[in-house]
């Protein structure tokens, strides 16, 4: 994945197009391998796109600093418009698990919670310097961000013969004809990404194939059909075909694990870090949060415990991250010096311990300003 980050990636969903018109299966195995580079060599762990602000391009690979991170909003728009092709040509849950991802971790923090203000840039680590703003030169994220949000709806299924594929997850209904001609209706209750409970509700019947993505993250997953237990394996979807009836009821519950994630070793921006999961969603620390210390001086302990808290007041209601972790605060002899010769009798940091606020990503910069931090190093 080469050239200008958003380009690109409406290039590879155009070209996506043609293989379902011509089925030159040279344009797979191309688009298949610039999927391949993209996701395991050159994509943010937010599963943004675009590293370089020169050209607004793709870096090399590794290439993926996080305080001059490009990941244009745009290109994060990109990149679910292509993986949503691959979704409907494939059927293959990694399409769906990066649409989730890229949605949730790269395009949504690109509008403000007021919904009025955008980031046409997205680093992954900041001064306190970078707000979003209510319009750019280049006006090209603010009616993008507005146009995908208005078409969200047609995200969460997808459908082919007689099956309905629900793809992401959130409250509401969904109606629709499958191409055999039979007619869906679900009532879905959730407050995903929240919680992993997740609630089906037939109401018109007819006999007709579910599935449902289990996300490739899920731990533990458990399922029912009307209180029956059924197996369902995380990366897959769950099948199920029977003749429907109104107020047979689908129960899944995902569990929510708080994970650390590692990069590869040869992205030398995150050697010796940590970045944290819960679900699908990203988070960060944020100065707002933790007013005692500079987020980028955190430092998180071999073993560290989160605790999850759900707050309806903060921030349009989110769930937070609770942990302790080690602050090693930049001692004032560093005032005039830039380097400094290690001495064995003198530790590199010293540091002591801090209580810790981690905030979901695509919230941050909605506040004061201040510094926040993506990655933070391991003690």
């Amino acid at each position: 994945m080469v050239g200008h980050a958003v380009r690109q990636v409406y290039l590879t969903a155009g070209a996506a197009d043609i293989y379902c018109e011509t089925g030159d299966a040279t344009l797979m195995t191309a688009l298949e391998r610039l999927w391949r580079n993209m996701t395991t060599r050159r994509m943010y762990v937010s599963s943004g796109i675009g590293s370089r602000h020169d050209g607004e391009s793709f870096g090399r690979d590794f290439e993926l600093p996080n305080d001059r991170a490009y990941t244009e909003s745009c290109a994060a728009i990109g990149s679910v418009m292509w993986n949503w092709r691959m979704l409907l040509i494939t059927g293959e849950a990694r399409f769906a698990d990066l649409i989730e991802s890229t949605l949730y971790n790269a395009m949504l923090p690109g509008l403000s919670l007021s919904g009025d203000e955008y980031f046409y840039v997205n680093p992954l680590a900041d001064d306190g310097h970078h707000r979003r703003r209510p319009w750019f030169d280049c006006a090209c994220c603010p009616p993008n961000l507005a146009r995908t949000l208005a078409a969200i709806g047609g995200y969460f299924a997808t459908v082919r013969e007689n099956e309905i594929a629900l793809q992401l997850y959130a409250r509401g209904t969904i109606t629709t004809s499958l191409p055999s001609g039979t007619h869906v209706r679900l009532a879905i209750e959730t407050d995903y990404p929240w919680d992993g409970a997740i609630r089906i509700r037939i109401e018109e019947p007819g006999t007709f194939a579910m599935a449902l993505r289990i996300p490739t993250w899920a731990n533990e997953v458990s399922a029912a059909i009307n209180g029956d237990r059924i197996e369902a394996v995380p990366g897959e979807y769950l099948r199920l075909e029977r003749p429907w009836l109104v107020g047979d009821t689908i129960e899944l519950m995902l569990d929510m694990p708080i994970r650390r994630v590692t990069s590869h070793p040869y992205l030398t921006a995150n050697l010796g870090k940590t970045a944290i999961f819960r679900g699908p969603l990203l988070y960060c620390m944020e100065s707002a949060d933790n007013p005692a210390f500079d987020p980028r001086s955190a430092v998180l302990p071999v073993i560290a415990n989160f605790a999850a808290q759900h707050y309806d007041q903060l921030l349009g209601g989110v769930t937070t991250l609770s942990t302790t972790l080690s602050y090693a605060p930049v001692e004032p002899t560093w005032e005039n010096e830039l380097y400094r010769t290690v001495s064995n009798d003198r530790p590199l940091i010293s540091s002591s311990p801090h209580s810790a606020t981690l905030i979901p990503y695509f919230v941050w910069a909605n506040r004061m300003s201040g510094p926040m931090t993506v990655w933070i190093p391991n003690e």
